[in-house]
């Protein structure tokens, strides 16, 4: 009988470790076309246990605004980056940081988070390690 409880027991430990092992993020993706089927909107959405959940989505901006041309840091190509992504610190600490956010319907950043520009999109990210939280594409024409 001994040798019986101890496999059991060993087994519903190692189960209940399976159980609660559970992912990180889950994705949803929603794709809005208006009736003509002109003008579509994707959004997909991330939801993650950092305390970002609300933010965590992109954005296909069926608005586009006017702005002075994206000039990148010396040394950087302009790429297209997704949720979870790190921009790299060279672009974090450089003219594309988006103080004036609210012009382009964006959020108020929560602390901790910066918008910031690199190209014709608009990107949420965390200030120290650059992880994008939103990624709002083709804000800005091109």
């Amino acid at each position: 009988m001994r040798n019986l409880i101890v496999p059991a027991a060993l087994a519903l430990v190692l189960g209940s470790t399976a159980a609660l092992a559970q992912p990180d993020t889950e994705k949803t993706t929603t794709t809005v076309a208006t009736p003509s089927g002109v003008d579509k909107t994707t959004t997909t959405t991330t939801t993650a246990n950092d305390g970002y959940a609300q933010y965590r989505k992109t954005v296909t901006s069926k608005k586009h605004y006017e702005a002075a041309a994206y000039v990148a840091p010396e040394g950087y190509t302009v790429t297209r980056y997704s949720l979870g992504q790190r921009v790299p610190t060279v672009v974090l600490h450089s003219g594309s940081v988006m103080n004036n956010y609210t012009d382009y319907a964006l959020v108020a950043p929560p602390n901790g988070l910066t918008w910031i520009r690199i190209g014709n999109d608009a990107f949420l990210v965390e200030g120290n390690t650059g992880e994008v939280v939103q990624a709002d594409y083709d804000l800005f024409k091109g």
